[in-house]
């Protein structure tokens, strides 16, 4: 048996369980994969990491307890892979982030990669900065920005007060439904450009909610909380020297 820490750097619990059941199963029925946030004392913004880093000590203190605990790997479960170089020079046990994991899986299936991003975020720069520490930004072949249509800022800061799980479960719709729209039309044009591979380069979207996406676009779709989960997996293997059983892929 593995144990896996999924730790969701943001500062409400309202996504743990959606996150739990999505990455159930995902590396296989020998994995336990357990979820948590961030005690932070609120999330005004959303069920997004913070803009300010303030909360990367919480983090660590969160993943040091995981491998104190006897977790066999642990995943921060961000796309901006957030706090990933320090956790590794701090932990035994293996530590990875999506878009890490995401860029290494798709390096196994195309020479290029294109990166969706939800509007909002400043994910350009950091993704690319990204890429080049980890010497795979010759993957990229474009990284394309979703036009999202998020709650307005105040209607959804007075809902993380009052009523944060409608106010998740409408961001959560935001991301469902531009998978059929804008970035269906991305990432059609990213094929046609010459990518091979599409990374959802935002952990919501995860699960069964990329399966419309990839049979629209017959082509590989990278799901950026259950690929990481799955290479940590991977590396906890490895580090115990012990092969996936018989029938696990």
């Amino acid at each position: 048996m593995f144990r896996v820490k999924y730790v969701n750097p943001v500062g409400t619990g309202e996504l743990d369980e959606y996150f739990a059941e999505r990455l159930s199963g995902c590396a296989g029925p020998e994995v336990t994969i357990d979820v948590s946030h961030l005690p932070l004392g609120s999330a005004s913004e959303g069920p997004f990491l913070p803009r300010l880093p303030f909360y990367q000590g919480i983090l660590f203190e969160q993943l040091k307890e995981a491998e104190e605990r006897g977790y066999d790997a642990a995943v921060i479960g961000c796309s901006g892979d957030p706090g990933l170089f320090e956790a590794r020079r701090m932990l035994h046990i293996p530590v990875t982030a999506p878009l890490e994991a995401a860029l290494h899986v798709a390096a196994t299936l195309h020479p290029r990669v294109a990166i969706l991003v939800a509007d909002g975020w400043e994910a350009h720069v950091l993704y690319r900065d990204l890429a080049r520490h980890y010497g795979l930004d010759h993957l990229i072949s474009e990284i394309l920005t979703v036009p999202m249509e998020y709650p307005d800022p105040a209607l959804l800061a007075r809902l993380m007060e009052t009523d944060p799980a409608r106010g998740c479960q409408m961001v959560l719709e935001c991301h469902r439904a531009v998978l059929a729209d804008g970035a269906l039309k991305l990432a059609r044009g990213a094929l046609d450009r010459g990518a091979g591979v599409i990374y959802a380069g935002c952990t919501l979207w995860t699960g069964e909610m990329l399966n419309g996406l990839r049979a629209d676009l017959g082509a590989p779709v990278i799901d950026p909380a259950q690929v990481a989960v799955m290479v940590a997996v991977s590396a906890a293997r490895t580090r115990r020297g012990q092969r996936a059983p018989v029938g696990v892929n």
